[in-house]
């Protein structure tokens, strides 16, 4: 939980979704609220350049509802990668096409009954029969593990 909460090492994402089972359950929607901006912030993309919360933003506020003695019953988090770091990708990949079908690769983080499991997904715009984005996010999620020295074991299929 140090790299996830701890550390940088999840910052490369967007939240969604963060779902944490304490004494209390708390949950928290990663889609900024534009009534919490005055309206010439809400539409200036430089203060504001994506929909959802960077996940470095609110890591710290999760990690001090987390941190005690206790364990949580459980937790669950949804994060997207970061669409300029998505792109990229897609273009390493040489499918830059693919950007127009998929709006995000994500990864769900689960905890519960002592495991942790990370389920990666990506979201399409529109329908397609092409899993080459899928297994790519699969096999790069993997190095990014492995890189960040996380320890995982992958699910049977």
């Amino acid at each position: 939980m140090t790299k996830l909460l701890g550390e940088d090492t999840f910052d490369a994402f967007l939240m969604e979704k963060a779902l944490v089972q304490m004494a209390v359950t708390w949950e928290a929607d990663g889609h900024l609220n534009e009534k919490f901006y005055d309206p010439e912030t809400w539409k200036d993309p430089s203060s504001r350049p994506y929909d959802l919360v960077e996940w470095k933003a609110v890591r710290p506020q999760i990690y001090n509802i987390i941190r005690g003695r206790q364990t949580p019953a459980g937790f669950h988090f949804v994060l997207h990668l970061k669409p300029e770091i998505q792109k990229g990708m897609l273009e390493r990949l040489g499918t830059p096409e693919l950007s127009s079908f998929i709006s995000a690769f994500l990864i769900n983080i689960r905890y519960s009954e002592g495991h942790v499991r990370i389920v990666t997904g990506t979201s399409y715009k529109s329908f397609t029969l092409d899993k080459s984005a899928d297994k790519f996010w699969d096999k790069t999620f993997i190095r990014f593990l492995t890189g960040k020295a996380i320890d995982y074991e992958p699910m049977q299929q």
